[in-house]
């Protein structure tokens, strides 16, 4: 089985699981996010020639520093992106049914207040709508509940509270996805070269050299950037032109030192409008998250006093216990590539865009619940672009046990300030 570190592109590109020689086309994929992984993955079960190159630990960045949910975006449909929503929804009863070792159901409570900004109706229509979009393969339907049932399920501050709503969505541990994806990718012929950072992509008559700090360079037929948050500086680096701009946006997380509830709650912000999460994860609980602009290179990020702040005063305005920094476990930060600008970061699409020119193939944006089907896009492209389409073997995860589920260094604890 796969272990970490560098695999031999010949010893594993050069093979298909048969044992025969595959048929040429090299890739270069640029990240080894759960995008990237998903990518080289998808490649490798249409035979292709695969390396996927990652500067750090696959999974271990942005992948890792998520809200932990695989859900449709039920906030998405206020700016009526339902194709996005709809295809998340499909996304995620794939994955409960083919990876549900690491994805299960997870019901979330949207409780409402006399002060909720968003009325009453305004959800029960959003929840619809949700239900439907989700269609058969929906995790279970939607149910109004009184202040009462509320009350007695989950310790909420019961001053102003009008009822509210159950609905249906799932939870993953976001880095063993990664890992079982990267994992099932080198079972399935990729090689796979962490601590490996590319330094240059360079033209090289109809391929691509690609440089990195370990070798003076390897040359593809095609390369995949699916760099993530790093997308901007290397085409920047390389003066690659492109279709799009990523905006930087910084999602923060406090981690809690004990469970609140067994279910999720989404809770609204009364002076920003904003949502936010409260969910049970391994034996505590996960709140979050932010949204502020990253202004410095994706390779600083951290939770701010500012954001654990926030996070803290939208929380004490819900439960009955305050809840004070002495009750913090850890924080944590990532970074989302959002396509587009705006001024106001929940505004931006958590849509996606694959731009394919000749030879290279730039992935912007993409969020964990859909990276199957962006991988469907790129590999459709690669088939566009050598001539003739490959069906992909069948997709089987690695097992948790095979790909591990230790936790990535990126994800250490960040203790707050007092």
């Amino acid at each position: 089985m796969w272990q970490a570190g560098n695999v031999s592109a010949d010893a594993i590109c050069g093979m298909s699981v048969d044992g025969q020689r595959r048929s040429g086309n090299r890739i270069a994929v640029v990240g080894g996010g759960i995008n990237g992984a998903g990518i080289a993955w998808e490649l490798a079960r249409r035979d292709y020639e695969v390396v996927l190159y990652e500067k750090g630990t696959c999974g271990a960045q942005t992948s890792s520093a998520t809200t932990k949910m695989i859900h449709g975006g039920l906030r998405y449909l206020e700016h009526f992106h339902l194709g996005l929503v709809r295809e998340s929804l499909r996304e995620r009863a794939w994955l409960l049914r083919h990876a549900g070792e690491l994805v299960q159901p997870l019901e979330i409570l949207l409780p409402l207040y006399g002060d909720s900004p968003r009325g009453r109706a305004t959800i029960r229509l959003g929840l619809v709508l949700y239900d439907l979009l989700a269609g058969r393969e929906n995790i279970a339907r939607h149910h109004a509940l009184d202040a009462a049932t509320i009350a007695a399920r989950v310790p909420l501050a019961t001053n102003g509270l009008r009822g509210g709503f159950s609905y249906w969505d799932a939870q993953v541990d976001d880095f063993a996805l990664v890992r079982a994806v990267v994992t099932a990718a080198a079972r399935d012929g990729a090689a796979i070269r962490e601590q490996t950072r590319v330094e240059e992509l360079r033209r090289d008559g109809d391929g691509w050299i690609v440089k990195t700090d370990r070798d003076p360079g390897e040359r593809f037929d095609l390369v995949v950037n699916a760099a993530g948050p790093w997308m901007n500086e290397l085409l920047r680096h390389n003066g690659i032109d492109a279709s799009y701009v990523l905006s930087l946006v910084r999602g923060t997380h406090i981690v809690l030192k004990q469970a609140v509830s067994d279910t999720g709650l989404l809770l609204q912000s009364t002076t920003d409008h904003r949502v936010f999460f409260v969910l049970p994860w391994k034996g505590t609980t996960l709140v979050g998250t932010t949204e502020v602009l990253q202004k410095e290179s994706p390779d600083h990020v951290h939770p701010t006093d500012e954001e654990i702040a926030y996070l803290v005063q939208r929380y004490n305005r819900y439960f009955r216990e305050p809840l004070t920094h002495d009750g913090i476990a850890s924080a944590f930060a990532g970074v989302r590539p959002l396509v587009g600008r705006a001024t106001n970061p929940s505004a931006i699409s958590r849509d996606s865009r694959v731009v394919r020119r000749d030879n290279i193939i730039n992935v912007f944006g993409g969020k964990m619940t859909t990276f199957m089907a962006l991988a469907r896009k790129v590999a459709m492209r690669a088939d566009n672009h050598f001539g003739r389409p490959r069906v992909a073997r069948e997709p089987v995860f690695a097992s948790a046990g095979d790909a591990g589920r230790s936790a990535p260094p990126a994800a250490a604890a960040v203790v707050p300030s007092g």
